[in-house]
């Protein structure tokens, strides 16, 4: 186990990298809104549109990146991923209109699409115990995160000395392009497909052995409410936050942008408290429901109570419950009960984020017309609706497993009946 997991290390960085910039690209935009505005001669609903073509690049492709993860393999597509990104940050800034940056942003999408359906089934192919993979998964959001720790920073910097924006996305593809090379030359694991079907009990009626099947159209539906609303709850704090505190007249411009770093701070330091969580063996889907529940609480007090010190500890509050890792939780329980065709699995999981990143950027940039206000009124909502769905995992995911026990127990007691 120690061999494999050296073999694996240089592999599992070079993805993490990869990672880093994908927490850039997906705050890059709205961290640059003015300056895309006045470069494109845009409206900030025709730059929302823009961000939202990254959710289009996703749900266009996501199904195909599975297919293609599963069919020619992890490798390609990670490639893949990566040569799209290029694709974006370059686009994007050589684009001369908003519509051309839509076309550009589409790119984005379809990178996101292609890691997603390789990296989480890699980690788990190269690291097959329950525990490891699900911590594993829950790491990548800690890059995520540095990426969008890093990111507003080097954004309020430039802003404040007058530096060319676009240097940022012009160092975000040689970073990328250097990654290219580097994982061109790594291994992967061997892909593996997981048969868990140890539910068919000879003489059990079809009623009962049901019963003990993970049902997608009941836990696996609700695990997909739960990816739309999960990633609804922190793309639409970190899109508009800076906004809405600038229009509560509670930050400037500039210094508006640090609270998505302290979103990031928390975020960044969460996914270590949760993988050491998951490590110690408390239930995701438990964490699920408790990160959730915060969330909303912390998204009521902002709304409610607005302060600069409120603003703060929001800001570090949804980064610690609502970006700390929920989501690789969420899909590494997926996983667990819908193991067959993991590729396949994984893009339907992130088609229902690729729903909400393309569709709530356009919401929200209507929303933004009337007043920001509304906007942390529907991230309310949409985050209460995933505490619905949490608590409908955790109660399905407690009776399969449980079922799955008693299951096994039975056909260890009819395995020693024949024996006798």
């Amino acid at each position: 186990m120690e061999t494999t997991k050296r073999n694996y290390t240089p592999l599992i960085g070079s993805l993490y990298t990869n990672f880093i910039f994908q927490g850039m690209a997906a705050i890059i935009l709205s961290q640059n809104l003015n300056a895309l505005m006045e470069s494109w001669q845009a409206t900030v609903q025709q730059v929302t549109l823009v961000i939202s073509g990254i959710g289009l690049g996703r749900v266009l492709i996501l199904y195909f990146a599975g297919y293609f993860s599963d069919k020619f393999g992890r490798k390609k597509t990670v490639q893949l991923g990566i040569i799209s990104y290029l694709i974006f940050f370059i686009g994007i800034l050589i684009s001369q209109n908003y519509l051309q940056g839509l076309f550009f942003a589409v790119f984005a999408g379809f990178s996101n699409a292609f890691l997603d359906t390789s990296t989480y089934p890699t980690l788990m192919e190269a690291y097959p115990n329950e525990k490891d993979n699900s911590s594993l998964s829950v790491l990548n959001k800690a890059f995520i995160s540095l990426g969008q720790f890093i990111l507003p920073l080097l954004t309020r910097f430039m802003l404040n000395h007058g530096i060319y924006y676009g240097l940022v996305f012009i160092g975000c593809a040689l970073g990328l392009f250097l990654n290219l090379l580097y994982i061109s030359r790594l291994s992967f694991p061997e892909r593996a497909e997981v048969q868990a079907e140890p539910l068919q009990i000879v003489n059990e009626d079809e009623t009962s052995a049901k019963s003990k099947q993970p049902l997608f159209k009941v836990e696996g539906l609700a695990l997909l409410v739960f990816s739309f609303t999960c990633v609804s709850t922190f793309n639409i704090f970190i899109l508009w936050v800076p906004t809405f505190a600038e229009s509560l007249n509670l930050m400037n411009h500039s210094n508006s942008l640090v609270l998505v770093s302290a979103y990031s701070i928390g975020s960044f330091a969460s996914v270590f408290l949760t993988s050491l969580i998951v490590k110690r063996g408390v239930a995701p889907t438990l964490l699920l429901v408790w990160c959730t529940l915060i969330s909303l609480f912390l998204l009521i007090g902002m709304t409610l109570f607005p302060s600069v010190p409120m603003f703060l500890v929001g800001s570090i509050g949804i980064g610690v419950f609502a970006a700390g890792g929920i989501w690789q939780l969420g899909l590494a329980v997926l996983l667990e009960l819908f193991s067959k065709g993991k590729g396949r699995i994984t893009s339907y999981y992130s088609i229902a984020t690729s729903i909400s990143v393309m569709i709530i950027p356009y919401i929200t940039g209507q929303l933004e017309k009337i007043n920001v206000s509304l906007i942390f009124g529907l991230n309310i909502v949409l985050t209460a609706i995933g505490v619905m769905a949490a608590v409908i995992i955790r109660y399905r995911y407690k009776k399969v497993t449980s079922d799955w026990q008693e299951g096994t127990e039975e056909i260890v007691k009819l395995k020693e009946l024949v024996d006798q």
